[in-house]
């Protein structure tokens, strides 16, 4: 797949990136130079439909989002994907492409890194590999979860979850995305979002305009969202502490 991204100066810092941040100094030594700074715009496409994945991404602040498609064109989000983790699952796991796409939700920045360098870096094992691992781990369990949340929460919770989700993945505030986009991720028609949307903001649980969407009340906007950004992020923060303990013990 031809990719889409803008190159940017070397401004980035990669480790602003959590797994980048975990590597050793020794691994992260080793993959430093293959590192490409890039900055991506919203449905910018990392990924294609049963094509070979050429570059994986560590977002370090933005969203990208795995989203499966319907033979109709209908689409709807199964994972985020921000400065927690790395794009490129399939390469990871050996099979280098899925039949799902990997677009970006909102703007995104970090660095990417061929997919053979990724593959000549993993027969090495080490921590770099047991963090993919984890965090192949927690994709799973947030499609899981993204599931059972499309198809038994309400709308104004799955909207307020999707909103505070990307909220803590970007640093740019507000954070652009239309309605339209939104509506298409969480899997539901324009107009009933428009009328959750404009509850939110009557409620002063959110700002938005032309495109550009700000928390106003994170308190108020999560007690509007259902509980699976919870149940994801505690499975995340589990996972995080046996990495710790991991390191302790070794």
């Amino acid at each position: 797949m031809r990719s889409n991204a803008r190159t940017e100066p070397q401004t980035v810092d990669p480790r602003v990136n959590h797994l980048l941040r975990g590597l050793t100094d020794e691994e992260f030594d080793r993959i430093h130079a293959a590192l490409e700074p890039v900055r991506l715009e919203r449905s910018a496409e990392l990924e294609s439909p049963n094509e070979a994945i050429e570059f994986v991404y560590f977002p370090t602040s933005g969203v990208a989002s795995i989203v499966a498609l319907e033979e109709g064109g209908e689409s709807v989000d199964t994972a985020m994907i921000g400065r927690e983790g790395m794009t490129g699952l399939p390469v990871f796991l050996g099979t280098g492409q899925s039949p799902v796409r990997t677009i970006v939700q909102v703007p995104l920045t970090g660095v990417r890194m061929r997919s053979e360098v990724l593959l000549d870096e993993l027969p090495r094992g080490g921590t770099l590999v047991r963090m993919l691992q984890r965090h192949a781990q927690v994709v799973m369990v947030t499609m899981a979860q993204l599931i059972l949340c499309n198809r038994m929460h309400r709308l104004d919770q799955r909207a307020a979850r999707w909103l505070l989700q990307v909220d803590e993945r970007v640093d740019e505030k507000p954070f652009h995305v239309t309605q339209e986009f939104l509506a298409q991720m969480i899997g539901v028609r324009r107009p009933g979002l428009s009328v959750v949307m404009r509850q939110f903001k009557d409620a002063g649980l959110v700002h938005y305009a032309r495109g550009q969407i700000s928390i106003a009340n994170h308190e108020g906007l999560a007690e509007k969202s259902c509980n699976c950004i919870n149940i994801i992020a505690t499975e995340a923060q589990r996972l995080r502490d046996l990495e710790r303990a991991t390191d302790a013990a070794s």
